[in-house]
Parts: structure tokens; sequence; C-alpha cells
């Protein structure tokens, strides 16, 4: 259980996490077209009916993969392959039969949802077109599921960079195509001049049901191929007791919801932050629907596109390491449980910090240079960039260590309490302070905390585990200020010289990968044990080795 499963454990992880990245690098791309095409009005269209369309997926599949591997793995652990794959297929059923409820209720309702919840009537149209990926969405999430409760992340992996190559191609395209139509027949709707963006908005969405179909497909080819070497262990299995389809059915439910209900609380406060901001600023500040799409545009196609990028890596380390803690739990394996949250903690900091700062630091320039919008009001939204990454990257990573060790409701109460405080300390920032946009960051950035300081107290309590402050934050935050210190001023010295904001941003963020790198290694915030853990780590000590850094 030593250095194999923790090794195995930042392998899978790191699997998951190239593919994160790789598909936000994707998604990043194609979201500046889009952008562009969609316009401020459009891309508050696009996120309104994506905000709902989230609602609903956190009530149906989003908990999917992380409670269908963790039932799978249990079993697993103790060798009972037959009722594995029985979980598997009861999962399945489970979860296509709340697919295609989810999906109906998402299209029929889609009008009333919109325009009485959300007071934006335009974004029914993308939201009618998102509401088919719902059913598609639940399927593959529970093939996913089955495949990372075996500890192989391959399939969502390659699943995910092909679901966001197929999004991104016919996102760009269906939002141009769609936009120039609905302004050929903006006379006749009774969107009026609106049809446009909101048409424009559901050419984006079309993308990305197409993408999970390309995904579903691919899992599937994948579970084919490998069908033979899932049977092996099935044919050889000697349980002697199977599970009835009765008993995996409760095992089914009584593990998804208080799953389901802890991703949802989780992540609605993000949700729930749009009508309220909407409610709030259009009824008591009678500022207008397009002002305050504009606003939101802002907000979610910019900020949180690019703040949800580290936090990725967390969700990746997060779904590697549910299955990993299970066996660990089960084997009552204390030391390796131990290792594999103090590995994940740490990793996950060394990612958010340095990913915070830099937004923090060149937010504004980054946002010039993929999205054209060099204005004040967005640049400053980016300087709690930091603040964002850290907190959400750390909550991620305590919830999924909570749901390891089979403390199902504690993330549901923690999240909770965070979420109350969240719906209180939100309203007040928006009609007392009048902080606008800036209420809807500082309020999430409060939620986040909240959750991570509780869960951190969780964690001591069932598991004696306390964060090593200095190592896990004070370490990575120092390298990190260093690195962001060493950014601005290239940033700053190279625009004095060359006043092409595109040449300074990629110098400064070049500049910026190379300092925080040899600060890591010179002040031994990464060990060489800990290089060791992670993919092509013993080419990375030769090579560190050369140029005499380690």
């Amino acid at each position: 259980m030593g250095r194999k499963s923790k090794n195995s454990f930042v392998i899978q992880g790191s699997i998951l996490a190239f593919a994160g990245i790789l598909v936000r690098i994707i998604g990043l791309i194609y979201r500046i077209p889009l952008t562009r095409i969609l316009g401020d009005e459009g891309n508050g269209y696009y996120s309104t009916a994506y905000d709902i369309y989230n609602v609903l997926i956190l009530l149906s599949s989003q908990s999917m993969p992380l409670a269908v591997s963790k039932i799978v793995s249990e079993k697993l652990e103790r060798r009972q392959y037959k009722n594995a794959y029985k979980i598997f297929k009861g999962a399945l059923f489970y979860g296509a039969v709340l697919g295609v409820s989810f999906g109906l209720f998402a299209f029929l309702g889609a009008d009333w949802l919109a325009t009485s919840v959300y007071k934006s009537q335009p974004a029914a149209v993308a939201l009618k077109v998102l509401a088919p990926t719902l059913t598609v969405a639940c399927i593959l999430g529970v093939m996913r599921g089955y495949f990372q409760g075996m500890g192989n992340m391959i399939p969502t992996a390659i699943s995910q960079i092909f679901e966001q190559i197929v999004n991104a191609v016919v996102s760009v395209i269906a939002a141009y195509e769609l936009t120039v139509y609905g302004v050929s027949i903006s006379k006749m709707s009774k969107l009026g001049e609106s049809a446009g963006p909101a048409y424009g908005a559901a050419g984006g969405t079309l993308g990305t049901l197409t993408g999970a179909i390309a995904a579903l497909i691919i899992v599937v080819i994948v579970f084919w191929n490998s069908y033979g070497n899932i049977k092996k262990p099935i044919r050889k299995d000697k349980t002697k007791v199977e599970d009835s389809y009765a008993t995996i059915t409760k095992v089914i439910i009584f593990t998804i919801t208080p799953v389901l209900i802890s991703s949802t609380i989780y992540n609605i406060s993000n949700l729930l932050d749009n009508p309220i901001y909407g409610n709030i600023v259009t009824g008591i500040f009678d500022v207008s629907s397009k002002t305050r799409a504009e606003l939101w545009g802002v907000y979610s196609a910019k900020y949180r596109v690019l703040t949800t990028m580290p936090i990725a890596i967390a969700s990746s380390l997060s779904t590697a390491i549910v299955p990993a803690m299970v066996r660990s739990y089960i084997a009552k394996d204390k030391q390796g449980m131990e290792n594999k949250v103090s590995l994940a903690l740490k990793f996950s900091m060394l990612i958010a910090f340095p990913c915070g700062m830099g937004l923090s630091v060149l937010g504004g320039p980054i946002n010039q240079l993929l999205f054209g919008d060099g204005s004040r009001r967005t640049a400053t939204i980016m300087i709690f960039s930091l603040l964002t990454v850290v907190v959400f990257s750390l909550s991620t990573i305590s919830n999924a260590i909570l749901q390891g060790i089979d403390k199902l409701n504690i993330p549901i109460k923690n999240s909770a309490i965070s979420l109350v405080l969240h719906l209180i300390i939100l309203p007040v920032l928006l009609i007392v302070f009048r902080l606008d946009i800036y209420a809807v960051v500082i309020g999430d950035i409060t939620f986040g905390l909240t959750v991570s300081i509780l869960n951190a107290f969780s964690i001591k309590k069932h598991m004696g585990y306390s964060h090593d402050l200095r190592e896990t934050f004070l370490r990575p935050f120092i390298c990190s200020a260093a690195m962001g210190i060493m950014c601005y001023l290239a940033y700053w010295l190279t625009s004095k010289i060359i006043p092409i904001n595109a040449l300074c941003t990629l110098f400064a963020i070049m500049v910026a990968v190379i300092v925080y790198a040899v600060v890591l290694i010179i002040s031994g915030t990464v060990t060489e044990n800990e290089l060791m853990s992670v993919p092509k780590g013993t080419m990375l000590i030769r090579l560190l080795k050369k140029v005499h850094l380690l």
C-alpha cells in the first residue's frame, strides 16, 4: 500500500488532470470566437440557460460517476465482481430513467424557468436545445463511474477530450449560423432584437449536446473492447451470496442520494447567484435586462471560465481519490489514507496558488488577449481570482476525502451551513453595499472558504488528520507570491519596450512558469520523493539534477 498505491492514485489523478487541463484549454480557445460571436448579451442568455441546465444536471447526473465509482470500488475491494457488475447494470437503468425524466422537464418547462425564475425569456431557446443532454449525461455518468471504480480513469479522460473537441467545433459553427438566422427573423419574432443573441446562444448549446453524444459513443466503444477483461474475474467469482436487485437498488439510492444532495448544495450557490442577482438589480435598482445580461456575461463567460480551469485539476484529483480512499478505508489502512490526503491536498495547492496568482496579476491583459476586453471592470474582477481558485480547489478535494471515508452526510451539512451564510451575505452586499457584480464574486469566495474550514474540522475529527499549514499552504503561497511579483515586473517592463499586449502577456506567463518551477525546487517545497510520485517523475529528477536544481 506504500509507494505503489500512492503512485497509482497520483498517476490516475494526473491522467484526469491532464485531460481536464486539455479540455479547459480547448474550451478556452473555442470560447474566444464564441464569446465574440454572441456578444455580452448573447453570453448572458447562454450563461443563464447553462445555469438552469447545471441545476438540473446537478440533480440528475453530476454525482453519478462519483457515487457509482464508490460503490463499485467497495465491491471490488471485497472481490465481489458479480455484485460490482450488477451495481453497474442497476445504476444504468436508474440513470436512464432519471435522465429521461429531467430531459422532458427541461424541454417542457424551459419557457417558465427562463421567464419566471431567471427573468431572461430569450434564454429558453438555448435551454430547449440543452434538454436532451440531460438524458445522455446520466447514462454517460454511470459508465464513467464504473470504469473509475475499477481504478481506470483513461475512458473518462479520452471521452472528455473527444466531447470537448466536438463541442468546440459544433458550438462555434452553430452559434454563428443561428445568430445570422436569429437576426434575419428578428422583426417577425416575439424576441425582437434579442432574437439574434438568443438563437446564437442556442447554437452554442447545440455543441454541448453533440459533444455529450460523442463522449457516450467513445465510452461504449471502450466498454465493448474491454468486455472480455471485465467478464474474466466475474466468471471466477466465488461469492456465495449475490446481492438481489432490490438490495442493489437500495445501495444505489442510499449512496447516490447523499452524494447528490452534497453535490447539489455545494454547486447550487453559483447557480442561485444568477436569479438572486438578476431579481435584485432589475427589481430594486431598475437595471435593464440587457445591461444585467451584459454584466452577468462578463462574470460568467470570462471570470468563471478562467478561474474554473485550475479548479478542474482539483476536481480530477478528487475523482481519483474517492475509490483510492475507499480501498484504504475498507482495508483499515490509516497510514495509507493519511498519505493520500496529504498528497492530494499538497498537489492541488501547488497548482491552485500559482494559477490563482497569475490570473490575479495578469487578469486584465489575459482578458484583453483572449476576449478583446481591456475594461477596468473586468481587470478588477480578476483580482479576486487567487482566493476563488484556492478556496474552491480546497473545498472540492476535502469533500471527496470525506466521501471516500464513508462520511457522506458531513459534506451535506457543511455545504448547507455555507449555503445559508452565502444566501445571507449576497443580498446584503448587493442591497446595502451596492457592490453590483463584485458582490457575487465575494459571496462565492465566502461560500468556498466556509466549506473548506468546516471540512478541515470534520477531517480532523474523523481521521485524526490535521492540515500541515506550512507545507500545504504557506510554502506554495510564498513561491506563488515570488512568481507573481516577477510576472508583473516582466509584463510591466516588456510593455514599456514593446507595447503589444499579446507579446507582453505571453512573455510574462513564460517567466512566471520558469520562476515558479525554480523557486519550488530551490525552496524545497517539492521534494525528490514527491517528484517520484508523478508521471515521468524519474525523468524530471534527472533533468533537474543536470541543471543543478536538485
